[in-house]
């Protein structure tokens, strides 16, 4: 049997309908059976319906006997860190990048990503109204270690107070309060927007998504470069003095010649996905580092990190894995490791980039479309037939979104009026043959 509310990155749905309080329930009350855990640290993002499906989750918990850590606004990867710390289930109220409208329920057992089988038991509480009674009820406390294990952690990034004007964007979600208690600590010079969430402008127009925002900032105050982070603070896109858009892929190339210079790039290679740019595969091969490419998902990124036991991996999206430090995808984590190079180095951003020319690259997202079209023989065989236009070095990527009802396509070649022409072709093509009647 296969599962009817779990996708690739926990439980999505709408606020109070989709994602409703029975189902946040029912789902805490899941979690004594399902991860064999007796505690749970609860966080969560800025979303209207963010605290109902908090509470909620715990009191489900609180009746099947769980004891109960309450860590209000902060970002995924610190409920991951501290769950994978502390031995403990972690519970994070987000839906990451989409708008305030949607929300997500991830679990963390003891700081990993839940597992079918536990999700299946999750489920049959959710489907079959299942209710466990403890005899002891459990305890519910407000709690600040989360944030106080993070700040351990980016102590051991060893950072020294700077003097280089930042740009900062929280994109009114998770990381909010903990970006801006450790960037104002070492980068006095900086500022951050998108600050200011009020339960509905999560992601709005601010973030790693929507970046026409902080380049301007960037550019009218003259700062030297700036970070947009997603609403639950686990990615992160790089933006230049001169308002370039270094992304993910970026971030990871950067990062591996740092390490790579300092003897610490187990295997010397790093894990990225087929969406990563050409141009960034190049710019490693030159540096003699080595890469696989993955699947989209972080889940098949920390596969395949573990399996041939690198340090460094992520997408293009800003989710960025530096293992050695933290086990999970954090934006601010990575934003804090270039700047830390940057300064070490005595370099810029830009004086860093120039050795990498990225191929020319577009996605488009195809919206309103049965998603289940690319399962059609028809429509596989046409895009095998396509995909032969291109060389094993360029990408030619379609695939479901496993968050959002869409169909993302991804080209990216040398030639941009190949590139133009194909996507054009694929994008007319699945629309007609996806059709939503």
């Amino acid at each position: 049997m296969g599962l009817k509310y779990f996708g690739t990155d926990g439980i999505r749905g709408k606020g109070f309908t989709e994602l409703s309080a029975d189902l946040a329930f029912h789902l805490g009350n899941a979690l004594k059976e399902a991860l064999n855990n007796n505690t749970i640290v609860i966080g969560l993002d800025t979303r209207s319906s963010s605290p109902m499906l908090a509470h909620m989750v715990a009191s489900g918990a609180l009746l099947a006997g769980l004891d109960v850590y309450f860590a209000g606004v902060i970002s995924t990867p610190m409920i991951a860190h501290y769950s994978k710390l502390k031995n403990i289930t972690g519970i994070m109220i987000t839906a990451s990048h989409n708008p305030f409208e949607d929300n997500g329920i991830k679990v963390f057992n003891k700081g990993y990503k839940s597992e079918e089988s536990e999700e299946l038991i999750i489920e049959d509480y959710i489907i079959n109204n299942k209710l466990k009674v403890s005899d002891t009820y459990g305890t519910f406390r407000l709690t600040d270690d989360v944030e106080k294990e993070y700040f351990n952690l980016i102590d051991k990034l060893d950072l020294k107070e700077s003097k280089l004007k930042l740009v900062y964007d929280s994109a009114n979600g998770a990381n909010y309060l903990i970006a801006n208690k450790i960037i104002s600590k070492y980068y006095p010079n900086s500022i951050q927007i998108n600050n200011k969430p009020d339960g509905l402008n999560i992601n709005l127009d601010a973030g790693s998504t929507h970046l026409n925002g902080i380049i301007e900032h960037i550019k009218s105050n003259k700062m030297d470069l700036g970070f947009a982070y997603d609403g639950d603070g686990d990615r992160v896109i790089m933006v230049g003095s001169d308002g370039t858009v270094y992304d993910g892929d970026f971030i990871i190339l950067l990062t591996a010649k740092y390490l790579k210079k300092h003897k610490l790039l187990n295997n010397n290679g790093v894990v990225l996905t087929r969406m990563s740019n050409p141009g960034i595969l190049k710019a490693l091969r030159n540096n003699n580092i080595n890469y696989e490419l993955t699947e989209v998902g972080d889940k098949h990124v920390y596969a395949a990190m573990n399996k041939n036991n690198f340090i460094l991996g992520g997408e293009a999206s800003g989710h960025v894995i530096i293992n050695h430090l933290l086990h999970s995808g954090d934006g601010l984590l990575a934003s804090l490791y270039i700047l830390k190079l940057l300064e070490e180095e005595n370099i810029s951003l830009e004086e860093l980039a120039k050795e990498v020319e990225l191929y020319p690259f577009k996605m488009v997202n195809i919206k309103n479309v049965n998603k289940d079209v690319l399962k059609e023989e028809r429509v596989k065989l046409k895009l095998a037939e396509l995909s032969k236009e291109f060389e094993s070095s360029d990408i030619f990527y379609i695939r479901p979104s496993g968050t959002e009802p869409l169909i993302r396509v991804t080209i990216s070649c040398e030639d941009e009026n190949k590139l133009n022409k194909y996507m054009d072709e694929v994008v007319n093509f699945i629309t007609e043959r996806g059709k939503i009647l």
